[in-house]
């Protein structure tokens, strides 16, 4: 059986908008005053919490209140947050095809009901998120967990996501990689191995010819 672990935001949702929105506010609060364009591009080729650490030690800052500050924006915008173009149509076509499904994501313990509310929890057999207390990613644990509970092959297990992040989180854990690179992107392809599909509804096709 193939089996695909999703990456959400930036990758099934359409999230990005927000989260750069409240990364920024959290950080003009504390005294930054990032370009939005330059802020977007750190937070594809780190993390949320990576800038906002580093920001916060660079500064003599707590960085647990930054973050805890960002985390409070970011759940109060989840109605805000669209599926991307095709993901809806992509989970149904791999679902019809007996593609397992399964996400492991840094977003917190409200991803199921986002995904819920816009009508694609169903296609999902198995949702781990930061509300599980799962180390943060490039850190395998997340990806061996679905794959240990749900007896995954791992010849026959990508995971899918738009950052080099993820890329790593994949290599670590000795699963496939396909990376989601819209033409929207601001940031540039990581160096690696790994599947580039431009558009979600790539995915079937990619999932079909090496299956």
């Amino acid at each position: 059986m193939t089996a695909l672990i999703w990456d959400l935001d930036g990758t099934l949702l359409d999230s990005y908008p927000i989260i750069v929105d409240c990364a920024l506010q959290t950080l003009r609060e504390y005294g930054e005053t990032p370009e939005r364009g330059e802020l977007h591009c750190r937070l594809i080729e780190s993390s949320v919490k990576d800038v906002l650490t580093k920001t916060a030690l660079a500064r003599g800052l707590d960085p647990d209140a930054l973050w805890e500050r960002y985390q409070a924006l970011n759940t109060a915008e989840d109605g805000r947050v669209r599926l991307m173009e095709g993901a809806a149509e992509t989970l149904e076509a791999l679902s019809r095809r007996g593609t397992a499904n399964f996400v492991f994501t840094h977003k917190g313990a409200t991803a199921k009901a986002v995904l819920d509310r816009l009508g694609v929890g169903r296609f999902f057999a198995d949702i781990l998120s930061a509300g599980d207390g799962i180390p943060r990613k490039p850190a395998p644990d997340g990806i061996n967990l679905l794959c240990a509970r749900h007896s995954l092959d791992k010849r026959k297990t990508f995971y899918v996501g738009d950052r080099a992040l993820d890329l790593r989180c994949a290599h670590n854990a000795g699963v496939g990689a396909i990376f989601f690179f819209p033409p929207s992107s601001p940031a540039s392809p990581p160096d690696g191995n790994y599947i580039t599909v431009r558009s979600l509804s790539e995915i079937p096709g990619v999932i079909k010819e090496i299956s």
